[in-house]
């Protein structure tokens, strides 16, 4: 960081923004493909031509779309670039998922490894131009996650098809409404920003920085350990008179998820805080508002192995009701807190906390009522 201005910083995220605008486009494809994998191998080759298909079919509206613009502005090859690369980071996703629904995560995480050491060759550029050295340490891993994929596995190849309407319709009703929601938790993140920069000011919103990267880290740990449980889920699932293997994944998830949480409980209460005192003293601050948020998380990553009986069972209607109740509730907390000056940084942390329960309690009033028949057996 100490290589780039603040400015030149600056523009690394925006360029970050148009990677994470292009992956809205995706609107769910990638996570049906993976979860029509999961469900069924056999599926994987039909699977990964649609996804392929797709992301070219954007790959061309996106080109059309530049040519279009260059009519009337010249083309900034900043932007392209982000368009590019996200459209690399889309594949490279598509990729890694495919890994784990195949069950190859050992492979996966050679691959991962040896893209990011091989990405570090831009490092140099750094200090010669250094925002083309930050957009190549960027684009460089998701290239190498590509290229070194489809050297190692043989039946990655695919054909572009768009002929092929079932199959797609097929993954898109899979994958639509879990990618809804999950702009609808991003929606709600960037509130939570727009509400401490507007109401208490950017210096607020730097002191508060520290909740936005552990919230990130935190989630590394369980979005794995979901990942690679999740097709066991499934391929046991569909398995009739097999609630007992289903029983016996979960509680197998659910002990690693305990032993995560006591692990980062004791690093969050006990090791960060002496960590941030030496190298981040600026952030100090930040700690208590990080073991606020600490409680919320623990209660939704408790719970959250429910949302993949949810998906599962495609009872998309009660998975969205959960997020568009516990969103409704994020914002009308935040309206409270400002409209009646009550705002600050503790009080915020506590809407974080109280977003986090509601989609909890969703999720548990959900398991109540439908998803425990699928762990009852006799």
């Amino acid at each position: 960081m100490d290589l780039l201005s603040k400015k030149e910083l600056g523009y690394v995220a925006l360029f970050q923004s148009m990677i994470l605008i292009v992956s809205f486009f995706q609107i769910g494809v990638i996570y049906g493909g993976y979860r029509l994998i999961s469900f069924s191998l056999l599926r994987q080759k039909k699977a990964n031509d649609i996804i392929i298909s797709y992301l070219f079919f954007l790959f061309l509206f996106f080109s059309a779309s530049i040519l279009i613009v260059n009519f009337f502005f010249p083309i900034n090859w900043f932007w392209t670039a982000g368009l590019v690369v996200g459209l690399l980071s889309l594949w490279g996703n598509w990729i890694s998922n495919m890994h784990i629904a195949l069950g190859r995560t050992n492979k996966l995480s050679f691959i991962t490894l040896i893209s990011i050491i091989l990405s570090f060759t831009a490092v140099p550029l750094l200090y010669t131009h250094p925002i083309i050295g930050a957009v190549a340490l960027i684009a460089l891993q998701p290239i190498f996650l590509v290229l070194f994929s489809y050297i190692l596995n043989k039946d990655f190849g695919f054909k572009i098809d768009f002929k092929n309407k079932l199959y797609f319709r097929l993954i898109l009703k899979l994958g639509f409404i879990p990618f809804l929601t999950g702009v609808m938790h991003y929606v709600n993140l960037q509130i939570e920003r727009w509400i401490i920069g507007f109401d208490l000011g950017i210096a607020a919103l730097g002191e508060y920085y520290l909740v936005f990267l552990y919230v990130n880290l935190f989630a590394v740990i369980p979005a794995a350990l979901g990942a690679l449980n999740f097709p066991k889920f499934m391929k046991s699932l569909s398995q009739k008179d097999n609630k007992k293997g289903l029983l016996e994944i979960f509680k197998v998830y659910f002990i690693e998820i305990i032993l995560y949480l006591i692990l980062i409980g004791v690093g969050t209460f006990f090791i960060m805080p002496k960590l941030i005192e030496i190298f981040l003293p600026a952030h100090i601050n930040g700690v208590q508002y990080v073991q606020i948020v600490f409680y919320g998380l623990v209660i939704f990553t408790l719970t959250d192995p429910i949302s993949y009986i949810i998906n599962a069972k495609l009872h998309y209607k009660q998975l969205l009701s959960i997020y568009i109740i516990a969103l409704a509730v994020s914002i009308v907390s935040y309206s409270f807190l400002y409209f009646n000056k009550l705002g600050s940084l503790v009080n915020y942390s506590y809407v974080n906390v109280i977003f986090y329960v509601t989609m909890s309690m969703g999720y548990v009033l959900y398991f109540v009522r439908k998803g425990s028949k699928d762990f009852v057996y006799k």
